[in-house]
C-alpha cells in the first residue's frame, strides 16, 4: 500500500510504500513525524468504520483526526491519499476547503495502527484515567494528546485478537518485568523489587511499551506500527537490539513504519532486514520531499548516511583549527 502526501505541514510531495518495514530518514523538522501522522489517520478512520455497525462512511472520524493530529498545519492545494489492492481514499484542501473521495472498498480495510512517538506515556497513565472519567461525568470532550491516549488505552485493554508474544524477549532484554498492581496501576519488577514509572529509567520504558503491547495481542498481521524516533533514550548497543526487535515483528507480519534520525539505528534496519530477507523501504526527508534515489535502497542509503556524517565535518573543521593554534603557537 501506499501514502501519498501533497503540502502537509513542511511536505511538498511525499509517496511512501508501507509493505514490510519502512524507515524515513532525515534531519529534525523535515516531515518525518508528519507522515506517521499521516498513516495514523487514513487507518485509523478505516479500521473504525471497518468495527462499527454503521453504515455511513465515517468522513467525519477522518475529519476529527484532520482536526487534531495536524490542526494548522495542511496548507492549501493539499492532500493527502491511500492507496492499495483494496480501496483508494483521497482528503483534498482547495481554497480552504476539504473533500474526501473514496471507494467502498476503503472502509474494509482492517488495519490497526499504533503510534508510539514517546515512552513518556507511562508517565500520564494517571492523567489519562482521570481525563476518561471526568469526559463519562460530565458528557464533554476534552482536548489531550490524542496519540499517546490512543496508545495509553491499548496498554491497559486486550485486543481480542491474538498476537505475536515477544513478552519473554523483552523481560530478559530489561532485566525486568511491567506488572500491573490490584488497582491496575502499572510498575516495573526488577527481580522481586517493585520500582515506580516515574523512577524507571525511560530507556526501560520503551521496551516495556514492547513487552505489554504483545501481552495484549495488539502485534498481528493487522497492525501498522508507528514508530516516531524509537532510538530516543537508548544507548547505541540498546539501538541494535530495538532494530532486531523490529525486523522480527516485520518478518512474522507486522508491518512497520519508522522514523529515524540515528545512523546506529537505519544501519541495524538495514542490516537486520537483508539478514532476515524481508521487504523494506528507505527514504530520505530532505527540503520538503521524502523520496529514493532512482527508486533504489542502496543509492538512498548512501545519501542517507552522508547526510548523517555531516556533523563528522564540524569535527574535522574543529580539529583544524586546533592545529593551526598549535602551529601558530
Amino acid at each position: 500500500m501506499e501514502l501519498q502526501l501533497k503540502n502537509i505541514g513542511m511536505i511538498k510531495e511525499a509517496n511512501v510504500n508501507i509493505d514490510g518495514l519502512t524507515v524515513i530518514a532525515g534531519e529534525n523538522d523535515t516531515g518525518k513525524s508528519t507522515v506517521g501522522k499521516a498513516l495514523f489517520m487514513v487507518l485509523k478512520s478505516s479500521f473504525a468504520q471497518f468495527n462499527s455497525t454503521s453504515k455511513e462512511k465515517p468522513t467525519s472520524v477522518m475529519l476529527d483526526y484532520l482536526e487534531m493530529l495536524f490542526k494548522n498545519q495542511v496548507n492549501n492545494d493539499a492532500s493527502i491519499g491511500f492507496k492499495n489492492n483494496e480501496g483508494n481514499f483521497k482528503v483534498s484542501f482547495i481554497q480552504h476547503k476539504v473533500s474526501i473521495s473514496t471507494d467502498s472498498d476503503y472502509y474494509h480495510l482492517s488495519y490497526n495502527p499504533i503510534f508510539i512517538e514517546s515512552p513518556l506515556v507511562w508517565n500520564f497513565t494517571d492523567f489519562f484515567r482521570d481525563i476518561a472519567q471526568i469526559e463519562s461525568q460530565m458528557r464533554i470532550e476534552l482536548d489531550y494528546p490524542h496519540l499517546m491516549k490512543d496508545l495509553n488505552f491499548k496498554l491497559h485493554i486486550k485486543n481480542a485478537s491474538t498476537g505475536l508474544d515477544i513478552k519473554k524477549e523483552m523481560i530478559s532484554l530489561m532485566g525486568g518485568e511491567f506488572k500491573k498492581d490490584e488497582v491496575g496501576h502499572y510498575y516495573f519488577d526488577k527481580q522481586g523489587k517493585r520500582i515506580e514509572l516515574i523512577n524507571t529509567a525511560t530507556g526501560i520504558k520503551t521496551f516495556g511499551i514492547f513487552q505489554v503491547l504483545s501481552q495484549n495481542d495488539y502485534l498481528n498481521k493487522d497492525t501498522v506500527l508507528i514508530l516516531d524516533e524509537p532510538e530516543v533514550h537508548l544507548h547505541p548497543k540498546w539501538q541494535l537490539k530495538m532494530a532486531n526487535v523490529i525486523v522480527e515483528l516485520v518478518k512474522n507480519g507486522v508491518k512497520i513504519l519508522v522514523n529515524s534520525h540515528s545512523p546506529y539505528m537505519i544501519e541495524a534496519l538495514q542490516r537486520y532486514s537483508e539478514l532476515a530477507e524481508v521487504t523494506s523501504d528507505f527514504y530520505l526527508a530532505e527540503d520538503g520531499y521524502i523520496k529514493k534515489n532512482n527508486d533504489d535502497n542502496s543509492e538512498t542509503l548512501a545519501k542517507i548516511f552522508e547526510k548523517l556524517s555531516e556533523p563528522f565535518d564540524v569535527f574535522e573543521e574543529i580539529d583544524s583549527l586546533r592545529m593551526e593554534k598549535l602551529i601558530n603557537g
